[in-house]
């Protein structure tokens, strides 16, 4: 069994500490950079936060098994501390209980893939831009606001929580829809099945699409994007009861 343990600039002594757990487990372990070469390994162990996992994801069509040491500060997709983690990552590699969660692609030339969410924000501060939204070919909406957020559930306690978005069961599939101050009073967030596709129309300026809050790329006007669940989930050793464990972490952030 092969593992890459991938790190923030500031967690190098703890990724060395587990990669000698590692080891000590007869697990063939490396301490690696992010990249697409990371889809060779059995299983990755992120030490960082959240945004750590984000960022290797953004690397990864297929994707091993992540196991996350929280050295940040929420931490909701990591499964372990520092303090904590051999006893944890131990029981993990042993029982290895995978849990998938969808991502969402985005195209429109270029590809973009997030477990969180892809959001399409004004490119010129505080100027509106106006979206209209398709689901399968129906317009439901059109808007003028700073932005608009396509989420997953998963995604739903991210950037789409602080927007005013519902928090969504992560074993759900389907897609949020939610606006970033929009300039209408009454629209609310929509929450469509995964295997519909969203269809936005940027009209009057340039937007960013950013993915999970790292890859960036600049739209122009007139531009439609196409939104749709991915074929390649992120996969996550299990975590025992999330639920609760979700709502553990939101009050640790009141």
């Amino acid at each position: 069994m092969k593992a890459a343990v991938v790190y923030k600039p500031d967690s190098l002594d703890v990724a060395e500490s587990v990669k000698e757990f590692l080891l000590s487990l007869n697990v063939e372990a490396e301490v690696c950079e992010q990249s697409k070469e990371l889809e060779n390994y059995n299983f990755i162990v992120s030490v960082g936060g959240d945004g750590t996992i984000l960022r290797t994801l953004q690397m990864l069509d297929e994707c091993p098994p992540i196991f996350g040491v929280n050295t940040g500060k929420v931490g909701l997709l990591t499964h372990a501390s520092p303090e904590d983690f051999k006893e944890k990552l131990g029981k993990a590699i042993e029982d290895m209980n995978i849990e998938e969660f969808m991502r969402i692609e985005c195209t429109n030339g270029e590809r973009l893939i997030a477990l969180n969410e892809i959001a399409l924000l004004t490119a010129v501060p505080a100027r509106l831009v106006e979206f209209t939204v398709c689901v399968d070919g129906i317009e439901i909406e059109k808007m003028r606001g700073d932005g608009l957020l396509i989420s997953t559930p998963i995604g739903s306690t991210a950037y789409a929580l602080s927007t005013g978005g519902p928090i969504i069961d992560p074993r759900m599939y389907c897609v949020l829809v939610v606006p970033v101050a929009p300039f209408k009073l009454g629209w609310k967030p929509w929450v469509v099945d995964a295997s519909r596709t969203v269809e936005v129309t940027i009209h009057n300026r340039p937007c960013l699409a950013i993915a999970d809050g790292h890859r960036i790329v600049e739209i122009p006007p007139g531009s439609k994007l196409v939104f749709e669940k991915s074929g390649f989930p992120a996969r996550f050793f299990k975590i025992p009861n999330r639920i609760k464990r979700i709502t553990e972490m939101l009050r640790k952030m009141d």
